[in-house]
């Protein structure tokens, strides 16, 4: 058998060293099929885009046609009408996955040493084309010196797709890879607004003008909201994993993982294989496998049925939103962890700004398109689009296991240090904030129980018991007798010379209650108002006293100060 290519994403390299390929280069045709002349395909990471497109670039290259063509030599596209297209276009092909830095400003450095290096080794007949005017040279040779700024990079795109066109007498394939790779980055680290009006100035340069380009095509992991990133591309069509276009290109299919089985001399395990890595959908297609399972598999067969793919992510992303969790999503998220399938609608695009809210349509969406689920559209389902949502294969459902220990265990971070650091500086906001991140990790599940079902006692329990912790320098005292009534906790400072005090009451809402959880917490702040429990503070000297009013449903808890 043929050495396997894993790790491998240079298309030239794989073919020119005889290496094992299996033959995805009828996405040629299908691409050229489709009237877009944009196209957004995002994908899980590992399921072939940069490959796809690395072999895009090499197909339609007109300044090496006659050495490029070899490369194709035994595929399908040999026998497609689309033939006639391989070495006929200029080609501006760049990918972002390395783009991933710790500052805007680094990002911007390397971009621009990328671009430098593409102008002098890709495009260096430019500088000598009697097709282009002095200012066209004065762009690439001031970008070859490093001497663009921001601005120039910007307009990197629209500049050499145009200089390509003058030169070569037709518009060129504008390749983008993992354009959501440096997006991420710069919400990781704190630069986003940077980033993302960076990229869509770059981005709309290069594709909003349909007379630059004849084909456009860009891949990465998740669909940035059009508004963010590509409000300027009005020629946009976005094919994902939920739509049946290009399906069967991306991913290996039932009859490609057989193939390549039986060339190993694997058969016999194809039902193993298939319950361990099979099981995602795209669009209609059913039975699309990770390659990178697939392949290290049969590379270290020895070693039997290993969570490959899982062990390669760093999924900042995930890891930020999972603390987050509203209880809608926790449930389901326990309910996929069980192996059950859960019918949900999801966010087909990803707004940074939404994962702070953690609502259970973002936290879906995110994890399908990181390739941790796989959905399949219900019919009759209407304008929302609802979905049939489930762990894919015996390898994720290990991952699962692995993202809630880690965010169950924040918990102890939030209990620890912000929940009553917040409360003893009378930071209501923070305090709130951390309630609510505690209320998700503290618990079981489990016990909790389903909303409007666990009595008030359970959470006035739990209260109490996390401010016990303080009892060593405040009093923490549970349904005192104040003013004309009791409240449900009332802590304030043994120390006779510090002023402060806290009144907190609790509130539980039950499924025949109307109001919302909000409107909930401000009747149990009015309770303390109205029933004057600030009277035993104020007899004790205190008279800077944070009083607020807690609503708990299930796992999800509202505060009023």
């Amino acid at each position: 058998m043929k050495r396997l290519p894993i790790g491998q994403s240079d298309f030239r390299q794989i073919r020119n060293e005889d290496a094992y390929y299996i033959d995805k280069s009828l996405f040629i045709e299908e691409l050229m099929h489709n009237n877009a002349q944009t196209l957004l395909l995002p994908r899980p990471r590992r399921f072939g885009k940069t490959l796809n497109m690395s072999m895009l670039s090499y197909f339609f290259d007109i300044d090496h046609a006659e050495k490029f063509r070899a490369l194709f030599s035994g595929l399908a596209i040999e026998h497609s009408e689309e033939w006639k297209l391989q070495g006929k276009y200029p080609v501006i092909f760049l990918t972002f996955k390395d783009l991933k830095m710790a500052t805007f400003e680094q990002a911007i450095s390397k971009l621009l040493k990328e671009l430098r290096r593409d102008v002098s080794r890709k495009y260096g007949y430019l500088f000598t084309s009697n097709q282009l005017d002095d200012l066209d040279k004065e762009y690439i040779l001031n970008l070859r010196k490093g001497e663009a700024d921001i601005f120039d990079l910007e307009d990197y795109l629209r500049e050499v797709s145009k200089m390509l066109g003058k030169h070569h007498g037709i518009a060129p394939i504008l390749l983008i890879d993992e354009y959501d790779a440096p997006i991420h980055a710069a919400h990781e680290h704190g630069y986003l607004s940077e980033m993302v009006s960076f990229m869509r100035n770059f981005l709309s340069a290069g594709f909003k003008d349909k007379d630059l380009i004849t084909k456009g095509v860009i891949t990465g992991i998740l669909r940035v909201a059009k508004e963010d990133i590509f409000s300027g591309l009005n020629n946009l069509a976005t094919y994902s994993i939920l739509d049946y276009e290009f399906a069967d290109k991306f991913g290996l299919t039932q009859p490609e993982v057989d193939q390549l089985l039986n060339d190993a001399g694997y058969g016999t395990d194809r039902q193993n294989v298939a319950d361990w890595y099979n099981g995602y959908t795209f669009g209609q297609l059913e039975k699309i496998y990770n390659p990178w399972s697939i392949l290290n598999f049969v590379s270290r067969h020895e070693t039997g049925l290993r969570p490959y793919w899982v062990n390669t992510s760093s999924d900042g992303l995930i890891k930020e939103i999972l603390p987050k969790v509203n209880a809608k999503a926790q449930e389901l998220l326990f309910d996929l962890t069980e192996g059950k399938s859960v019918k949900a609608t999801i966010a087909d695009h990803t707004i940074f700004q939404d994962l702070e809210q953690a609502e259970a349509e973002t936290v879906l969406g995110l994890l399908l398109f990181s390739g941790y689920l796989t959905a399949s559209h219900l019919p009759h389902s209407g304008e929302t689009l609802e979905y049939n949502i489930r762990i894919p294969n015996a390898e994720v459902q290990t991952a699962y296991k692995r993202l809630l220990k880690r965010y169950l265990n924040a918990s102890e971070q939030v209990s620890n240090n912000e929940l009553l650091d917040a409360l003893l500086e009378q930071q209501p906001k923070t305090f709130a904030n951390a309630l609510k991140r505690y209320m998700l990790h503290s618990f079981s599940f489990f016990d909790i129980g389903k909303k409007g079902f666990l009595p008030e006692k359970i959470y006035h329990a739990f209260m109490l018991g996390t401010m016990a912790h303080l009892n060593q320098y405040y009093h923490v005292k549970s349904n005192r007798e104040s003013g004309i009534g009791r409240a449900d906790l009332i802590i304030y400072p043994k120390d006779q010379n510090n002023p402060k005090g806290w009144i907190l009451e609790f509130k539980k809402k039950n499924l025949d209650i109307e109001e919302s959880l909000e409107e909930l917490a401000q009747s149990a702040l009015d309770q303390i108002h109205e029933q004057q429990y600030v009277a035993e503070l104020n007899g004790h000297g205190k008279t800077e006293i944070m009083c607020m009013g807690i609503a708990f449903d299930g796992k999800e808890v509202a505060c009023a100060f």
